[in-house]
């Protein structure tokens, strides 16, 4: 097995990693922290996807984890964290995500935020609980004004959990190439193997909340500087990017608003080096 392996480079990337548990539920949500505590800089918190975990950002921690303090979720009911108790909807689960973060970035330390899709659904409602610290929200391919109800993104396959992992991966790979990724192609190993990870763990029912909270409705109410980033063929909004662009402009002019072409929605990964730039611009 070498260092290229995907299981190898994830349980490395693992491996440097500070394990942080909160209070969630009946149990505790999990946070990695990467970097050095008394970095000068200000950290950088990751909130990944819809069923997902820390490892949506498997391309995006080494290009920071040497710069900064970078911490990464499981979102609760994802990865390795508890469920939350039930009923959840989108303001309980923001109120546990940032009285996790008053632990895990305490003394009123100011931080940055970066939340991609689902994440960035309840980012808005973290913002403001959070408004006297943060420095910056970067909404990562969110539909921030709904999820589009047709299409590919609306045609992904179920996979029945009692599957095995080889009669199980042609249908997630066919997921992934629908939903996540402009070109097929950049469904590899990696890809793959932290996809069946995060689908193996995940129990919370995202997508309901997704469908009934669009986060556009929650930033007026935030005092941080906002920045956007998307990839040019995300398929997963409506309206379209040029959409988007438009609301925000007309409601937040001064947000940052980036386009990455020949990038799906999972644009942090597809794209990772020219997202890794743009973030660090943002970041400044």
């Amino acid at each position: 097995m070498t260092q290229a392996d995907p299981r190898s480079l994830l349980d490395a990337l693992a491996g440097r990693s500070r394990e942080i548990r909160t209070p969630c539920g009946g149990g505790s949500m999990m946070w990695r922290a990467w970097g050095e505590r008394d970095n000068s800089a200000p950290p950088l918190v990751l909130l990944h996807g819809g069923f997902g975990s820390w490892k949506h950002w498997v391309r995006n921690i080494p290009a920071f984890e040497d710069e900064m303090q970078l911490i990464a979720a499981d979102l609760p009911g994802c990865g390795e964290s508890a469920m939350p108790d039930s009923p959840y909807d989108a303001d309980s689960l923001a109120a546990i995500v940032s009285d996790g973060l008053d632990r895990v970035v305490p003394d009123g330390q100011p931080f940055d935020l970066v939340s991609f899709s689902f994440g960035g659904v309840i980012s808005g409602l973290i913002a403001q609980r959070q408004a006297a610290r943060l420095r910056s929200l970067t909404i990562v391919g969110t539909p921030i004004l709904g999820l589009i109800n047709s299409g590919p993104a609306t045609e992904l396959v179920p996979v029945p959990r009692d599957l095995t992992p080889e009669e199980a991966a042609p249908l997630y790979r066919g997921n992934l190439e629908k939903l996540m990724v402009l070109h097929p192609a950049s469904v590899d190993d990696l890809a793959m193997t932290l996809h069946m990870d995060n689908m193996a763990q995940a129990r919370l029912r995202s997508r309901r909340i997704a469908w009934t909270h669009p986060v556009a409705a929650d930033l007026p109410g935030t005092s941080c500087a906002l920045n956007f980033i998307f990839g040019a063929g995300d398929i997963t909004l409506d309206p379209g990017i040029e959409g988007i662009r438009a609301h925000v402009a007309e409601h937040h002019p001064d947000a940052g608003f980036e386009v990455i072409p020949d990038a799906g929605h999972w644009v942090q990964y597809e794209a990772a080096d020219r997202f890794n730039a743009i973030l660090r611009e943002c970041l400044v």
